[in-house]
């Protein structure tokens, strides 16, 4: 078995590998001899392309060329955030097929989820680390943002999985950093670290506490987490790129902003003039032929700019960021006094305006230099995976493989072991765990049952009472987030059961959530101590349609009845709540109509069922219209579950 770790990046990925015992941590180059792999997948004439290549070949099929595919990673086509910037991407960015709600892109006419693309760096990746090491890459740690939600650490693990690996942990960007750090940190001394993580695409502050004790293992316990999975390198780019079309508008009177071609190119030089500015104060970005349209061909691209014009062009995003720090500090009740060491990390905060305002929050003397901005994740991820020995079994104290389930001592489940090596990490949440409830009269509350900041795997489960009330059968919608409304929050799934006829509708219930080592949400309903329902919701999977007619205990002798039903109530939801739809959604919902009335033309028992999920399921996705209707809908009706505390 040979472990590495991987930062698998927005804008690029690094591997890096460990002897033994974490000794001799080093940058893993690829087959072209470079220590970074562009996170870019392209298809050429049937062949695809990686890294480097791919990112050459870009400008020659924009649409066919994925670039920045971790910010669509685990995330719902419907997801606001999501469509603010679909436009942003050169390739076409659409829904899943059927009950898939997540985010595709098509390439070639073929619809391809995110993991996919993802797993095609991956698997370059191993292959190249493979090569270089003379044996066989098996394992790997992979690191994600600190503020990635579940759907998104689920969709990583995925994707490590397709590309053939044993994916030993998936630990957060800043953990990563700061074992990195550790590397160096003298032993019996406590560190209180803040991880100023901004790369490509997403931005992360973390504060651990570390001690690296006798042995040399470093300890680390993570305190507390922020941040913003829209914020990082890619925006300061777009800044420039947006600079350089309103110079071409002025310049020659052409409009280059639907030309993917164009885009793309102004993409790559305005991340060169943002490492340039870097290093000196002007950035030319100089583009030969760069701009078609021209009475007497292609159009030259001159723009010329300065430090100081990029500062003020981002300054609203290191406000941003610097908000969050402190609003980190202030949560544990810290000033940046408390803090011991900064750690930079990602390629962003190599841009002066950044990496001043840190330095003019705690004092240029904490911010820690000896770390390689771009290389420091890669590294502490592959000191972790070198010193982790697998995952010990809660019954039986057996060491166990991560790629195990169930012990192999004493087939006990493994999904609340904890990892076991000289490296140790406390990991806590990110963000809030709960369900969607009813507290007095306000409706669509959030209910935490985990609590941001709690550490994970859980040796118990975490547990709330709530009333049902109104009906047998409840719904229980799982969410992630720190909204106070629930509807606001990234849904984890939905947990639907029914009582027992012997117990009363009114009848307190208790929803307790598990939450193990790969962060999976178990979910149990129970009364009186007696288990209705336990179901385990993980995000990789397509979200649950609604059960069939014959699960949810209805009497339904006719489904043409059930489809004609649902055909109708989506045309009067298309009539009112369509101008709140994007336009993807909208198409969506009016083919499924059109195919449920040719099932309906030509009847067939088994598609008209399908279809009729698929009808409901869209509905019930198309983002802030479905929301819209739901408010609609509980202010005219009872909820089914409240807060038990609130009555």
């Amino acid at each position: 078995m040979r472990a590495i770790g991987i930062d698998l990046g927005t804008t690029n990925s690094v591997a890096a590998c460990c002897d033994a015992g974490g000794r001799n941590p080093r940058i893993l180059s690829n087959s072209v001899g470079e220590n970074v792999t562009p996170s870019a997948v392209c298809s050429k004439d049937g062949d695809t392309l990686v890294g480097r290549a791919a990112l050459n070949y870009a400008h020659k099929a924009p649409e066919s060329t994925v670039l920045s595919i971790k910010r669509l990673m685990g995330r719902d086509y419907v997801d606001d955030n999501l469509a603010r910037v679909r436009d942003r991407f050169t390739y076409q960015v659409v829904p899943g097929p059927d009950e898939d709600p997540r985010a595709h892109v098509m390439i070639n006419g073929r619809r391809i989820p995110p993991a996919e693309i993802s797993a095609t760096i991956l698997r370059r990746i191993k292959d190249d680390a493979s090569r270089t090491l003379g044996e066989e890459v098996t394992h790997a740690v992979i690191t994600v943002p600190a503020y990635f939600n579940e759907g998104q650490r689920a969709a990583t693990r995925e994707a490590g999985e397709k590309a053939g690996l044993v994916v030993k942990k998936i630990i957060d960007e800043p953990t990563a950093a700061a074992i990195a750090f550790g590397m160096d940190a003298r032993k019996d001394t406590r560190y209180r670290i803040l991880v100023f993580d901004m790369g490509g695409g997403t931005f992360d502050i973390s504060i651990l506490q570390m001690v690296k004790d006798e042995q040399g293992g470093g300890q680390y316990q993570v305190m507390q987490i922020e941040g913003d999975n829209w914020l990082g390198g890619d925006d300061f780019d777009l800044r420039i790129v947006e600079r350089m079309l309103r110079w071409v508008k002025d310049t020659y009177g052409i409009d280059p902003s639907q030309d993917k071609r164009f885009l793309l190119l102004a993409k790559r030089y305005a991340e060169e003039a943002k490492r340039t500015l870097s290093e000196a104060e002007v950035a030319d970005i100089e583009i030969e032929g760069g701009v078609r349209g021209g009475q007497s061909g292609p159009l030259d691209v001159g723009v010329r700019l300065t430090r100081d014009e990029l500062g003020s062009m981002i300054e609203e995003y290191v406000s941003r960021a610097m908000k969050l720090v402190q609003e980190g500090l202030g949560k544990q009740g810290l000033t940046p006094d408390d803090i011991t060491d900064v750690l930079l990390v990602g390629g962003a905060t190599l841009t002066p305006l950044v990496y001043r305002s840190v330095e003019g929050m705690f004092g240029s003397s904490k911010v820690r230099r000896n770390v390689n901005p771009m290389e420091c994740v890669a590294l502490g991820a592959a000191i972790l995976a070198a010193t982790l020995e697998g995952v010990e079994c809660a019954s039986c104290g057996a060491v166990n493989d991560e790629s195990l389930k169930v012990c192999e001592r004493c087939s006990s489940t493994l999904a609340t072991a904890r990892s076991v090596g000289s490296t140790k990490v406390g990991e806590v949440t990110a963000l809030a765990l709960g369900i969607e409830a009813v507290r007095g009269d306000q409706k669509d509350v959030f209910v935490p049952i985990i609590p941001k900041g709690t550490p994970y795997p859980l040796e118990r489960p975490m547990k709330q009472p709530f009333l049902a009330i109104g009906e047998r059968r409840i719904v229980v919608p799982v969410y992630e987030g720190d909204d106070p409304v629930a509807s606001r929050n990234a849904e984890q799934g939905v947990v639907d059961f029914e009582l027992p006829e012997k117990i009363d509708v009114n009848t307190p219930v208790d929803v307790s959530f598990n939450y193990d080592r790969d962060r999976v949400i178990t979910v149990t309903i129970s009364v009186g101590g007696k288990f209705i329902r336990t179901e385990t919701l993980r995000r990789n999977r397509a979200r649950k349609p609604p059960p069939p007619q014959e699960e949810r205990g209805d009497t339904v002798e006719d489904w043409e009845e059930e489809l004609q039903q649902t055909v109708d109530f989506a045309r009067t939801f298309l009539e009112q709540y369509g101008p709140f739809m994007q336009p993807a959604e909208g198409t969506k919902i009016e083919t499924d109509i059109r195919k449920a009335e040719e099932v309906l033309a030509f009847p067939s028992e088994t598609e008209g069922q399908r279809v009729t999920r698929v009808l409901q399921t869209d509905v019930f996705s198309a983002g802030l219209a479905s929301q819209l209707f739901l408010a609609d809908r509980a202010t005219d009706s009872a909820p089914v579950i409240c807060c038990a505390t609130s009555l």
